[in-house]
Formats: structure tokens, sequence, C-alpha cells
């Protein structure tokens, strides 16, 4: 998303160069950060979606990554689309998904289809990427003009309890035998954002090869509170504003870590 510092700092694009192990690294963090797999994900947007008066039946989904909640969603019987700024990433989406489902390349805030969806969905803390209230506001005034009056918007981000806490200033590692990475995260010391290094060493020439190739990436996360959030999506005409504890009923709490939005569309 703009406002990244990655090719100023002389760091490539995010996922240009990680984009096929992005799914392993997925499996990673649900083992080890609590994030929710893409069919719990699911199941908790159908659930939320079937009592509603406006049915949901297109969806689509910002920051798609490789699929992995597109797939889910198709799966389920809904019309999908999805978005996302990484031409890679894409790339894995379409080897997923095939070519009966549109991907466009784009980055937010801008949301180039003239067209209207039932429901919106943005997944995997991709929100946290955006610096300001002023990209916030301009995102979700993009979500507005796609999604239906009455329709729904869904998106979950990293709290910033979890930012300030385990991912303040702590490095994570992991060991997947053809795969090694090291996640260095970094906290600003007035709290706005953390700086997570990348630094992933892949076997190169298949599990069985004896030498490997090095990629670091640089990504910015933003620490985004409830009024700034509320305040961007009443500016762009959403109502019915909640926030639940990580794809459940739960209401959020200090403890929470990943933070679940639903919004409807005035």
């Amino acid at each position: 998303m703009k406002g990244q510092p990655c090719l100023s700092a002389g760091y490539p694009e995010p996922y240009a160069a990680t984009a096929d192990t992005y799914d392993r690294l997925v499996g990673w963090a649900i083992d080890q950060w609590g994030e929710r797999p893409r069919p719990h994900m699911a199941a908790f947007l159908q659930h939320l979606w079937s009592d509603r008066a406006q049915p949901i039946r297109e969806v689509l989904e910002i920051c798609c990554g490789t699929g992995l909640m597109l797939e889910q969603l198709a799966r389920l019987g809904y019309s999908v689309t999805g978005l996302d700024r990484s031409e890679a990433m894409l790339g894995q989406a379409r080897k997923r998904l095939g070519a009966r489902i549109p991907l466009v390349h784009s980055e937010l805030p801008e949301i180039p289809l003239d067209r209207e969806f039932d429901a919106v969905v943005c997944a995997a803390s991709a929100l946290n990427y955006l610096p300001d209230h002023e990209s916030l506001v301009r995102t979700f005034h993009a979500v507005a003009r796609t999604v239906r009056t009455g329709g729904s918007f869904v998106f979950d981000i990293l709290s910033a309890h979890r930012l300030r806490g385990d991912f303040g200033t702590q490095v994570w590692a992991g060991d997947l035998d053809d795969l090694a990475f090291i996640w260095k995260f970094e906290h600003h010391p007035e709290g706005r954002y953390s700086d997570l290094t990348y630094t992933q060493f892949l076997k190169a020439g298949g599990p069985d090869a004896d030498t490997f190739t090095a990629t670091r990436e640089l990504h910015r996360l933003y620490a985004l509170d409830h009024d700034t959030l509320r305040q961007a999506a009443t500016e762009a005409g959403f109502t019915d504003i909640a926030v639940f504890d990580n794809y459940s009923a739960h209401p959020v709490g200090d403890s929470t870590n990943y933070e679940t939005w639903t919004l409807t569309r005035a």
C-alpha cells in the first residue's frame, strides 16, 4: 500500500520474492501467533451474513494475497473477485483459483472496479499497512463506492496491544527444513508503528539442494486505534460498526491480538 517505506529504504517490493512461500508462513502464523485459519474466517462470515435482510452473493476481497480466503468463500457458494497490489501474489492466486475468478491488480486506496458487490472483505491484517487517518478515509470511501447500500464490509487488523506487546521489539524465527526465516519487529518509540524486517532462506533448486537463497523485506505495520477507525468508517457512510475478538462472537478486550470489524453500508 502507498506510504510503505520499502523501496525508499532499499528493500524490494513486499512479497515480490516471497509470494511462493506465503501460504506456508500463514500456516506457521496460525500455529505460533493464533491467526485464524481461513476456513474459520469464512465460516464466521457466512454466519454473519446468514440473517441479513439483503442476501450476500457477490463478494470482493481487497488485499486478497494468494487467494486463500477467496478459495474458501468460493467453496461456500459465493461469487468472488480479488484485488491485490502484488503481481507476484496474484500470480499465486491465479494458480490456486484458475481463470474463472476475476483478479485485479491495484493498490489501495484505489479500487478500479465499475461495479458493486454485496460485501467487501479485507483479511490478514492488511489495513495495518495504511499510515494515517487520510489513507484510511480514502480506502473506506473507495470500499463504500464498491459495496451496495445495506451491504457488508468486514476487515481484521492486528490490535495496538499486539503491535506494542509481542510485536514491539521481538525476534521470531522458524525452521521448516527447506525454508528458514527470521521476523524482527522494532516498535516506533511513539507507538505509531512497528517495522517488521523479514529475512528468508530458501533452498535453491528444491528441497534436496545444498544452497540457500536469502531474501529480505521490510513491512511497516501501523497501530490503529478504535476512535480513528470508527471516525473513518462513519465519514465514509458506514453504520452498525462492531468489533470482535479474532473472528468470534466475543467482544474485544485488553488481551485481544486480532480484531475483526464488521460494518454496514448506509
